[in-house]
């Protein structure tokens, strides 16, 4: 948090484990009324490390490429996710989305591993609900989460396995999720992304100091 803000920076929506990509920049977020500067930016330079290792990992190690099963995926992701936002601090974007995904993640390796043997739906519900509290706690603690980036990773990450269970085969791939990684880190050494670039701009003017107030002007023919 900036010492100058006394609420914690909130965050845009962040990607599911299904589509790994990178955050949109930072927020505008709120000024603080003792200075007018808005929090710091969260850090991005070392962000593409845990990245490119997980599409590294999701390329080559995971089916049908790989030894490694496909349902380890989403935890890989998720873990992606929380160490990316490691690497940023506690302004980061994917804090509520790594939380999520993960908790997640190892709902998918308890059943399809079959460490646990019941109904997946149950097991799948109740990991989200525990990765989503425990966002809702972070963020308590001062660290960037947003309610809205909860529901979303919730939503999309339920889309993706609705579309994987029509038949979207691709959905199923290892590669596939090691590519979007790798678009992510190319985003990320490149700046290529215009979402990153106007990101920047934005920190820019976030952290500049604030024009002082211009004196009222006074009428022609009243008293200097």
């Amino acid at each position: 948090m900036s010492e100058t803000s006394d609420e914690p920076r909130r965050s845009r929506p962040g990607a599911p484990w299904s589509w790994p990509m990178s955050d949109p920049g930072p927020a505008t977020g709120t000024a603080s009324p003792a200075t007018g500067r808005r929090p710091a930016p969260a850090r991005r330079g070392w962000r593409w490390v845990p990245v490119l290792f997980a599409a590294l990992v999701e390329t080559l190690a995971v089916a049908p490429v790989g030894p490694l099963p496909f349902y380890l995926t989403p935890l890989v992701l998720g873990l992606t996710y929380l160490a990316a936002a490691a690497v940023g601090g506690r302004h980061a974007t994917l804090w509520a989305p790594g939380l999520v995904i993960s908790a997640w993640g190892v709902a998918v390796v308890l059943v399809f591993s079959q460490t646990v043997h019941t109904d997946f739906a149950s097991v799948a519900v109740t990991a989200l609900g525990v990765g989503a509290t425990a966002a809702a706690l972070l963020g308590r603690a001062g660290v960037r989460v947003d309610a809205l980036a909860v529901g979303l990773s919730v939503l999309l990450a339920g889309l993706t396995e609705l579309a994987a269970s029509l038949g979207v085969d691709v959905l199923g791939r290892g590669w596939f999720y090691g590519a979007l990684l790798g678009v992510w880190v190319l985003a990320d050494l490149t700046r290529l992304s215009p979402l990153l670039r106007r990101g920047g701009r934005r920190a820019d003017a976030t952290t500049a100091d604030p024009a002082p107030p211009r004196p009222a002007a006074r009428d022609r023919g009243g008293p200097p």
